[in-house]
C-alpha cells in the first residue's frame, strides 16, 4: 500500500507541473529588462535539482505484416500496418552535472537519482507499463551527437529500461540550447549544430535548422522560444522531426526553471524500429532541491569520464529463464513465449538478426546429440541449405555443453552464413541461438555470436507453483 501511494503522490506532482508549466509560459508579463541578461547555467554547476517530467504522446505507428521473417530471410515487402500509439509517461529525478566528458555534446552529463519513471503504452487498444526497475535508480545521463546516452554505475539495464528513459525534451539537451551571450527582447541566436540531433534523437542529419528567441523578459524569468526541424537517419530509418517549444530561464535562480517542446516526428518503417507518425509533448518542472538524495561529492566523484565497454552493455531477459548481455548495436525486434528476435544495426545498416528460442528440455546431464542438432538444422533450412562448414564444441568453465555449428547456404539468391549454437544447463534445460548474416558481411560481424552465446546464464529454475488447495 505504501509503495502505491507513494506512486500516485508522484503521479499527481507530475500531472500538477503539467498546469504549472502552461500557466508561466502563458504568461503576458511586460518586458521589463533595460540591460541585457545572462541565461545560461555553467558547465561547473553543483546544485542539485529536482526534476519533473510529463511526457504524452499520440499518433499512429506502421509495423511490417511480417512482424519476424526467418533466419536469413528479409521481411516481406507488403503494406505496412497502421496502429493507434498513445504513451503517458510520468519521471521524477534528482540531478546534478557531472564533470565535461569532451567538447560539444559530450559536455553535458549529468548523474541521477530517479524516484519515478514510467510509461503507460497503449497500442491498438493494448496497454503495457514500462517501470523502472528498483535498481536501476541512479542513472548517469550523457550527451551524445546521436542523443542522450543512459547507463547504470550500480547494475546492467535492459534495453526496455533505456528505451523508457530515452525521452523529447530531456533537460540536459535544453542546457545545451542556451545562449553563450547575454540577450535582450527580440534576441535570436541559432544554436551549435550538434544540439538538434541531441535534442531529437536522429543518428545521420541531411538537413537541419533550429531557431531560439527570446520572447519575453520580466524581473522573474527570460521565456525562449524553440523552433527548428530535422531529416534524416535513426535505427536505419529515414526520419523527418519538427521541433517546437519554450523555455522558462529563472533570473534569480540562474537555471532552467520550466518547458514545454512539441516533437512532432514521421519515419519510415526500419530495419529494427516501427514506421511512425506521432506528436510527442513533454512538460518539465525544475527546481532546486532542498536535498541531495545521495548525488554527494564521493558520488560525482566515482562516476568515470569515458563508462567501461561492460557498463554500456545490456542485460536481455528471456521468458524462459536465462539472460545474457547485448553491445548497444543489437535491438529487440520482437519477442514472444517462444522466441526472441534481434537485430545487429551499425551505422544504421542491418548486419545480422538472432532468433534464440527454447529446446526440448533433455535429461540432467544430458543434450539433444550432435548428428540431431545438425539434421535438425537441414530441415530448418530446407531448400536454403547447401553445406556445413564446420562443427565444433565450444569449452565452458561453468556446467554448460556448448555446440556450434556453421552452415552456408542461399537465402533469396543471396549467399548466407548461419551461425547455429545449441546451449544445454547441467539441468537438462536447452536454448538454440541461430545468427543468419549474408556471407559478405560475416567479416564485418566480427564475432558477435561468440562472444554473446559465451555470456549466457540459466537463470535458476522456478518450481511449478502447488496445486491451489480452497479452504
Amino acid at each position: 500500500m505504501d509503495r502505491l501511494v507513494k506512486k500516485y503522490r508522484h503521479g499527481r506532482l507530475a500531472v500538477a507541473s503539467v498546469a504549472a508549466v502552461l500557466t508561466l509560459l502563458a504568461s503576458d508579463s511586460a518586458s521589463n529588462a533595460a540591460e541585457p541578461v545572462s541565461v545560461s547555467e555553467p558547465a561547473t554547476e553543483q546544485r542539485v535539482f529536482s526534476v519533473r517530467c510529463r511526457l504524452q504522446v499520440s499518433g499512429n505507428i506502421e509495423t511490417s505484416s511480417q512482424p519476424a521473417a526467418a533466419a536469413g530471410q528479409k521481411p516481406d515487402d507488403k503494406k505496412p500496418s497502421g496502429l493507434k500509439l498513445n504513451v503517458d509517461g510520468k519521471f521524477s529525478f534528482l540531478e546534478r552535472r557531472l564533470a565535461a566528458g569532451g567538447q560539444d555534446a559530450d559536455a553535458f552529463r549529468a548523474l541521477r537519482r530517479y524516484q519515478l519513471a514510467e510509461a503507460d503504452i497503449t497500442i491498438d487498444g493494448q496497454k503495457t507499463v514500462n517501470q523502472l526497475p528498483a535498481n536501476s535508480r541512479q542513472i548517469v545521463a550523457e550527451g551524445t551527437a546521436t542523443g542522450i546516452r543512459v547507463w547504470s554505475p550500480d547494475t546492467r539495464m535492459s534495453y526496455l529500461t533505456t528505451e523508457l528513459l530515452r525521452s523529447p525534451g530531456d533537460s540536459l539537451a535544453l542546457a545545451a540550447l542556451l545562449p553563450t551571450t547575454q540577450v535582450e527582447q527580440g534576441t535570436s541566436w541559432e544554436p551549435p549544430y550538434w544540439t538538434l540531433p541531441m535534442l531529437t534523437g536522429i543518428e545521420a542529419v541531411s538537413k537541419s535548422s533550429l531557431k531560439c528567441s527570446v520572447s519575453k523578459i520580466d524581473d522573474q524569468y527570460v521565456v525562449i522560444k524553440v523552433s527548428g526541424g530535422v531529416e534524416g537517419a535513426t535505427l536505419g530509418a529515414f526520419a523527418n522531426i519538427e521541433v517546437d517549444g519554450q523555455i522558462a530561464f529563472d533570473r534569480k535562480a540562474n537555471h532552467i526553471r520550466q518547458a514545454k517542446i512539441t516533437q512532432t516526428e514521421k519515419r519510415t518503417v526500419g530495419a529494427v524500429s516501427p514506421g511512425m507518425n506521432v506528436t510527442a509533448t513533454v512538460y518539465v518542472d525544475r527546481q532546486i532541491s532542498g536535498v541531495k538524495g545521495g548525488l554527494t561529492d564521493s558520488a560525482t566523484d566515482a562516476i568515470p569520464i569515458s563508462p567501461e565497454a561492460d557498463q554500456l552493455a545490456l542485460s536481455f531477459s528471456c521468458p524462459w529463464h536465462l539472460t545474457f548481455a547485448l553491445d548497444r548495436d543489437w535491438h529487440v525486434f520482437h519477442q514472444t513465449k517462444d522466441v526472441a528476435v534481434l537485430r545487429y544495426l551499425r551505422n544504421g545498416s542491418l548486419i545480422a538478426q538472432c532468433n534464440v528460442s527454447p529446446v526440448p528440455q533433455a535429461a540432467a546431464g544430458s543434450h539433444t546429440s550432435e548428428p540431431q542438432f545438425q539434421s535438425d538444422i537441414q530441415t530448418a533450412l530446407g531448400n536454403q541449405f547447401r553445406k556445413i562448414e564446420k562443427a565444433e564444441q565450444i569449452p565452458t568453465t561453468d556446467g554448460r555443453w556448448l555446440y556450434r555449428v556453421t552452415a552456408t547456404g542461399v537465402a533469396r539468391n543471396v549467399p548466407m552464413h548461419w551461425f547455429y549454437y545449441l546451449c544445454a544447463a547441467p539441468d537438462g534445460r536447452q536454448v538454440a541461438f541461430v545468427y543468419a548474416v549474408e556471407s559478405k558481411l560475416v567479416e564485418q560481424f566480427g564475432g558477435q555470436d561468440i562472444a554473446q552465446v559465451r555470456g549466457l546464464q540459466f537463470l535458476p529454475a522456478v518450481p511449478q507453483a502447488a496445486a491451489r488447495t480452497g479452504p
